[in-house]
């Protein structure tokens, strides 16, 4: 008899503990269930554009970077990730496949002189659907003009201008990608709608 109480106990206690984990794990699996996975496309992570005979531009870089630091203003997420060249895409996932700066140079008519350069970049998301369907989503930044001559010994700015130009890129297809008709509004961020 004196054995058996303490065992009781035991058991009861052993129930208690067990019932107060699995409370307390089940939001943790609701957020995570809320939470997306976004991936971008391995080769970002090594993409430049090259602006004289010996220098580039880590575009890819400036890309990933907006993409990270942006992403959680209009998303729940829960990791971001490369997508490996033959790795399937599953349902439900974003990935950042390109970018491209265009820029031009233009110079006043008939002469050397320089007069001004723009610079315009868009990315490109595939968004997958639960069904398995992909979708393209193009994001474009406003055209950003600068009088300096790119990456001249007097330019100081270019560089910031290219960036700036990318992150209003990711930003605009990022918008897109949530205004999707079929977009889940679980994975949309507390933050987007505080805005």
């Amino acid at each position: 008899m004196i054995f058996r109480i303490p065992y009781a106990l035991i058991l009861i206690f052993s129930m208690v503990h067990c019932v107060t984990s699995s409370e307390t794990a089940s939001p943790a699996s609701e957020i995570s269930g809320n939470s997306l996975r976004l991936q971008y496309a391995q080769e970002l992570e090594t993409k430049v554009l090259k602006v004289g005979p010996a220098q580039e531009i880590s575009i890819g870089q400036f890309a990933l970077q907006s993409f990270s630091n942006t992403s959680s203003r209009f998303f729940s997420v829960s990791s971001l990730s490369p997508l490996k060249s033959n790795e399937p895409l599953e349902p439900g996932a974003i990935v950042l496949r390109k970018v491209q700066v265009d820029r031009s140079l233009e110079f006043e008519e008939g002469t050397t002189k320089f007069h001004h350069a723009t610079f315009a970049s868009i990315v490109e998301f595939l968004v997958v659907s639960p069904s398995g369907e992909p979708q393209r989503i193009l994001g474009h930044s406003e055209q950003i003009t600068s009088r300096t001559i790119p990456f001249s010994v007097e330019d100081t700015e270019s560089k910031d201008k290219i960036a700036n130009s990318i992150q209003s890129a990711v930003e605009e297809g990022l918008q897109q990608i949530v205004s999707l008709k079929d977009f889940p509004s679980t994975f949309k961020s507390q933050n987007m709608f505080q805005r």
